[in-house]
Parts: structure tokens; sequence; C-alpha cells
């Protein structure tokens, strides 16, 4: 079977079954091996997978290259990423019928991991989100 552009499809070139295999969260922060001790290239490589590939649900501040903030809403869960100097400080909402039920502001690690894993269950009934996914280095 070889993988399908998606990267969560595969297909039997012989028989022309398909089989979709699921993502999770593990695979996402393995694949794109991020390193967190450089913000820049860390916001800017989402920012843009984000621009390109989910702009409906995503918010992008920038001018020109230096990113200033980012916003995802993948009901039930929004994240934010603002810059506040040369650091960012990264928030995590739940939403529910459009009411914020809690909204904390978490080190970057865990903002991180919380977005994996929503980012994960999107992929798996989107196949736009296993695209963007992709593109920040997430498919296995």
């Amino acid at each position: 079977m070889t993988p399908e552009p998606d990267g969560r499809t595969f297909a039997c070139r012989y028989c022309g079954s398909k089989i979709q295999v699921a993502i999770d969260a593990d695979q996402i922060a393995r694949g794109m091996a991020v390193d967190l001790s450089n913000l820049e290239d860390f916001v800017a490589r989402l920012a843009g997978a984000l621009a390109h590939g989910f702009a409906e649900h995503s918010q992008i501040r920038a001018q020109g290259q230096l990113v200033h903030g980012i916003d995802l809403k993948l009901d039930p869960d929004h994240f934010a990423l603002e810059r506040d100097g040369k650091e960012f400080v990264a928030k995590h909402k739940k939403v529910v019928r459009g009411i914020a039920l809690r909204t904390a502001t978490l080190p970057l690690d865990q903002w991180f991991a919380k977005l994996t894993e929503a980012l994960a269950r999107h992929a798996n009934q989107n196949s736009r989100a296993a695209w963007v996914l992709s593109q920040l280095g997430g498919r296995r």
C-alpha cells in the first residue's frame, strides 16, 4: 500500500482498495520535531501552515515575516498565541455553545501538546487538517 497525498489514506495499486489511518497527538508532536527554543521559527512555521490550509479557522496577525499573534478555533478548543516582547503568551480556551467554560494561560510546551491533540482529532475527521499537519512535518 502506498500513502496518498493527504498522508492518512493508503491505497493498494493492485486491487484499488483504500484504508484510512488515524493520527494521534504523539505522532504529530514527534513529526513536527519542534524546537521550542527557536520560537520565531516555530511560530512562523505554524502561522504559515495555518494561513494556507486552515484560513477559515485561524487568524494570523503579522508584519512582514514577524508574527504578532495566532488564533485558532477548533471547537470546542480555541488557541491563542500572542507576542509579548521577545516571548509568546499561550492561551487555551474551552468553548461550548459560544460560552468560554475555562481559559488557561499555559507554558508553551503544554499549549503545544493541547494543540496537537486538537489537530489530531480534527485531522481524523478532515483531510485538509491532515494536509496542514503534513506541512508542519506531522505526517508519518
